[in-house]
């Protein structure tokens, strides 16, 4: 065998143990960047990859620039709301319940989640209405790919964050 040939087979020996981290990194992130900037879900969340995706003009971006922050404060301001919400039915769950209070405490995280509904409905409202037909039609297919018209279904404390430890 060669001295190149010999060098070359040795150096291959010592990076097999490498390869597959090597081959891994190379297989997962590219797949897991593009699922999560390719997904429907990431799509309807950016306005960015939205604009891109709609191919809106720059008016259109303007608009949905704005649109897009308010739908944001908004939904924010509700979200932090939502805390002392989950906190005080907890509270009110814990030794013998009185079940009007927990009621109202139902009520209330029920009425916040339904703002939060309502605030994306406004948004989805106001934004299709500056698409065009082709747009709008793609817009529409995205929002059902990615269930996004769902509503803000029944689980009242599925969106609390966890109690404090």
């Amino acid at each position: 065998m060669n001295p190149s040939l010999k060098a070359l087979a040795t150096a291959a020996v010592l990076c097999l143990p490498a390869l597959p981290l090597a081959a891994q990194s190379l297989v997962d992130e590219p797949a897991t960047a593009s699922a999560r900037s390719g997904s429907p879900d990431y799509i309807l969340n950016h306005p960015k990859a939205l604009a891109r995706y709609l191919h809106l003009s720059a008016d259109q971006n303007t608009q949905l620039q704005a649109l897009f922050t308010t739908l944001q404060t908004s939904v924010e301001a509700l979200r932090q709301a939502r805390v002392p919400l989950c906190t005080q039915l907890r509270a009110d769950l814990a030794g013998t319940p009185n079940p009007a209070t927990v009621g109202t405490d139902s009520i209330d995280l029920f009425t916040n989640k339904e703002a939060i509904h309502t605030a994306r409905q406004t948004f989805d409202t106001a934004f299709s209405a500056i698409l065009t037909a082709d747009q709008l039609t793609r817009y529409n297919a995205l929002k059902q790919i990615a269930n996004f018209d769902n509503g803000p279904g029944t689980s009242i404390l599925g969106e609390c964050p966890p109690p404090a430890s």
